[in-house]
């Protein structure tokens, strides 16, 4: 087992071109978010993706002994240190794998991920009630959320600077209140993943079609895929999804 270079991440890059992976793992890799990248060797056969928080990404050849006997330890590790530890897997196979190695030890779920089809047809929704503004985000906004606050950005990007100047949000405010939000839980050069939230009193007002079609046009404007994901369970999240031109889920799954 190796971890690779920074200067290696073009080439991990290359050897991924095709393979659906996680919006986390272009961060790592272009660079917008602390990370690490193991691999069974230069000619990376078997790669695992580790953010700073604790969650992985695993893709390759599933044959690898000595790299699946790295991998399980780091899991149980971090299990018996408190530590986070939410494994994306990359195919049916590597999830028999893991199931195999820890069927009684791991939790197992389902997810979708959708494509987004740019010439399909969104109404235009972006006109606001009065007395309702939209704001980027940025230090000041996030210092008010209730959703995705100072911990929220420090968890996932690292600091609200780092964030500030890689990725991007917006949010609608009813007169100084945050009421609903959209960010990029996770961005790279090329994508952007959706994170969502509205406030429980403001619901029902269609405000999350609003800040997601905004940020679906910033996105777009900037050459930047949006991307959509969420639990096969959450019905709420997979109509709205619809609903601005996300299409054609592909299941996936992540262990806890």
């Amino acid at each position: 087992m190796i971890i690779l270079d920074i200067n290696e991440y073009k080439n991990v890059k290359k050897k991924l071109n095709g393979t659906r992976c996680p919006t986390f793992i272009y961060s790592i890799l272009d660079g917008y978010i602390p990370g690490k990248v193991y691999a069974d060797s230069h000619l990376y056969q078997t790669v695992l993706f580790e953010t700073t928080i604790g969650i992985y990404y695993i893709v390759g050849a599933t044959e690898n002994v000595e790299f699946n006997d790295f991998f399980f330890n780091l899991y149980r590790k971090r299990k018996e240190e408190g530590l986070r530890f939410t494994l994306f897997s990359s195919s049916k196979i590597w999830d028999s794998v893991i199931l195999g190695e820890f069927e009684k030890e791991i939790r197992h779920l389902v997810r979708f991920s959708f494509n987004y089809d740019a010439n399909k047809e969104v109404a235009n929704v972006i006109k606001l009630p009065i007395n309702y503004s939209l704001k980027k985000l940025n230090s000041t906004v996030i210092e008010n959320s209730q959703e995705f606050d100072k911990n929220y950005y420090v968890e996932y990007w690292g600091s609200i600077n780092n964030y500030e100047e890689k990725g991007f949000g917006f949010a609608i405010l009813h007169d100084a209140k945050v009421i609903s939000e959209c960010t990029s839980i996770f961005a790279s050069e090329q994508f952007a993943e959706i994170d969502i939230a509205t406030h429980n009193d403001y619901r029902g007002q269609g405000l999350a079609k609003i800040i997601a079609k905004i940020f679906i046009n910033h996105s777009l404007k900037n050459n930047i895929i949006p991307r959509w994901d969420c639990d096969i369970s959450n019905t709420t999240s997979i109509k709205l999804a619809k609903k601005l031109g996300f299409t054609n889920p592909i299941k996936y799954s992540i262990f806890t």
